[in-house]
């Protein structure tokens, strides 16, 4: 690359962190209960204005609901959780740009913690953690109490809120203390973390990887992310389920158990077998947790999921 192309690489990521600062500035002078109604009103006129979203949100929650989820059964019961996680969603967004009030003052008091003696039992064989997360709660959040508390905490992103503001993201949480890589990084990153004793933090519902691993899901054989378990296996470390839950203005963490890889396993059996513990930690989760389950393409049907992934993303943009 040449040095002109560096100067305007420099440049074309000014105005992405000039707006995102200007957000992270207004976000943080916005007391918790009006962030709360501004949320609600976004998620609202999005729900309405988002067909696209809307259907896929709904058409997860048909299958929940058809696998014998008890407050989904009705039609009704699955339009509320629907916008339920609309409203989930844009509480996230603006908390995720307040951040920065929690770290300078209320930090303490918004997290509570469970399960942590199962990651300091993980840490402390010597070979880090992976750390398996839904899009549950606030899910950014989370990594960032980690750091907080001490961890050194490796997350792996693909597009951040929007493409142009993905590179102001990163250095978001690079600030915090986090190490940010892409898919496109490999495992190289990843496994450097775990040999320094680090946490590397992986969200298994999402749609950004290059193998998947069929796993039984809320009565379904679903395709997951064979990541977290394949980087279990090369690098020995525990793979530990997690996840991240909203009560009141109160995030919850949970690590809720642990699975380590078998060498006596071949190396497909291992993966289906630690894939497999991945998507039931995950059912269990999110079946407690549905209304926060804060993800917008179909995640069950093949045949759906292209044309309705478009129609998201149509309506995203």
């Amino acid at each position: 690359m040449s040095r002109a192309d560096d100067d305007a690489s420099g440049k074309s990521l000014v105005l992405p962190r000039v707006l995102l600062r200007a957000a992270l500035g207004v976000a943080g002078r916005i007391p918790p209960r009006a962030g709360r109604a501004l949320a609600s009103l976004i998620a609202a006129a999005e729900y309405r204005l988002s067909p696209g979203r809307r259907a896929a949100v709904l058409s997860n929650l048909d299958v929940i609901g058809g696998a014998g989820h008890p407050r989904l059964s009705r039609r009704s019961d699955r339009e509320r959780a629907a916008r339920s996680v609309f409203r989930s969603y844009h509480r996230f967004f603006i908390e995720f740009l307040a951040q920065r009030r929690l770290i300078r003052g209320s930090w303490e008091g918004a997290f509570r913690f469970q399960g942590m003696e199962v990651l300091y039992a993980a840490a402390s064989r010597g070979r880090g953690a992976i750390v398996a997360a839904p899009h549950l709660g606030n899910w950014e959040l989370g990594g960032l109490a980690l750091a907080r508390l001490g961890f050194h905490v490796h997350v792996v992103t693909g597009t951040q809120i929007h493409p142009l503001l993905s590179g102001a993201v990163r250095a978001l949480k690079e600030a915090s203390g986090i190490a940010v890589s892409t898919p496109d990084d490999g495992f190289v990153p990843l496994l450097e973390t775990l040999r320094h004793g680090g946490l590397v933090v992986l969200l298994v519902d999402g749609d950004v990887y290059t193998r998947g691993v069929d796993a039984a899901f809320f009565g379904r054989r679903v395709p997951f992310p064979a990541g977290p378990a394949l980087l279990s296996r090369r690098s020995g470390a525990p793979l530990v389920h997690a996840h991240s839950v909203r009560a009141g203005d109160r995030h919850w963490i949970s690590f809720d158990g642990a699975d380590a890889p078998d060498l006596a396993l071949s190396l497909e059996r291992d993966l289906e077998r630690l894939t497999g513990r991945v998507a039931a930690a995950q059912e269990r989760n999110i079946a407690a947790n549905v209304a926060q389950w804060c993800i917008f393409r179909p995640f069950f049907s093949t045949e759906a999921r292209s044309a309705a992934s478009d129609a998201a993303s149509d309506d995203a943009a």
